[in-house]
């Protein structure tokens, strides 16, 4: 990519350079393939399921997948890096980049500040850049809303893809939305606990955060093209309208892997009355 991509550099305290959150300054290939390879060879050996991976395109596009705790989506970022020799970008939690360590290591493998600067960076140069819209908020839900999209009023991603006229596609995570059963509500837990509201604190059921066993399926939907014709930015119900149908296609792939789970089939109808 481009060096003008670049921010300024400024050390911090574990070493981290300003601007090291944006595209590409804080990136390393060398550790991105050690990182994905390890992970694809784990998920092999853990039964880690990645369909449809024949469905992404062939340029760029917007991957847009529910967030269970955890970083669960790293299979399917694994899947996409080694076999099909794809990089994926990944638009990360603000809060990711006030933690000393940590916020190295996800920069180092791909992982940006989830900015329309940085989202327009990487779709302007062919990149596949993978967006979880329901953020934090959707990764700490207690468990009676599991599978649910947390996205409230977030249409950024779908405004960028119609910018960049790239198509969205569906990414389902089912499986980690079981791993952990948290209860009440995280950000009210926060606020009562340390005062931050921004700081969501999830809680299990039991005493300490023991995972379940739950074995992990994702699976790549088709691609959502943006719709004909110029892009109106004063357009508000092409936003609404391309959100619904990603929407919809999600929760259509989970729907439909859950009741495969319980051994149904979703391609078919249920009989009518007198059939």
């Amino acid at each position: 990519m481009a060096d003008e991509l670049n921010p300024s550099r400024r050390r911090s305290l574990d070493g981290f350079e300003r601007g090291g959150a944006d595209v590409p300054s804080s990136f390393s290939t060398d550790a991105a393939r050690r990182f994905y390879e390890a992970t694809d060879a784990l998920a092999t050996r853990i039964g880690v399921v990645v369909e449809g991976l024949e469905r992404l395109p062939s340029g760029p596009a917007l991957l847009v997948a529910n967030h269970a705790f955890g970083f669960d989506i790293v299979f399917a970022l694994a899947a996409i890096a080694c076999r099909a020799n794809r990089r994926v970008w990944v638009l990360g939690e603000h809060v990711w980049w006030k933690i000393p360590y940590l916020r190295r290591f996800v920069a180092a493998i791909g992982v940006v500040d989830g900015t329309p600067e940085n989202v327009d960076r990487l779709l302007a140069a062919g990149e596949l850049v993978l967006v979880l819209p329901g953020g934090l908020r959707e990764a700490v839900k207690p468990r009676e809303l599991r599978y649910r999209l947390l996205w409230g009023h977030r249409y950024g991603f779908v405004r960028a893809a119609l910018r960049h006229r790239v198509p969205l596609v569906p990414l389902a995570s089912v499986g980690a939305d079981e791993l952990f059963d948290f209860v009440g509500n995280p950000y009210q837990r926060g606020a009562r606990w340390i005062g931050r509201l921004d700081l969501p604190i999830p809680l299990p059921s039991w005493i300490l955060p023991i995972p379940h066993f739950s074995p992990l399926r994702f699976i790549v939907g088709e691609p959502i093209p943006p719709p004909d014709g110029a892009f109106d930015r004063a357009d508000e119900s092409v936003v609404r309208r391309l959100r619904r149908e990603v929407e919809g296609a999600l929760h259509e792939l989970i729907d439909g892997e859950l009741a495969r789970r319980c051994g149904m089939d979703p391609t078919t109808s249920p009989p009518t009355a007198g059939g």
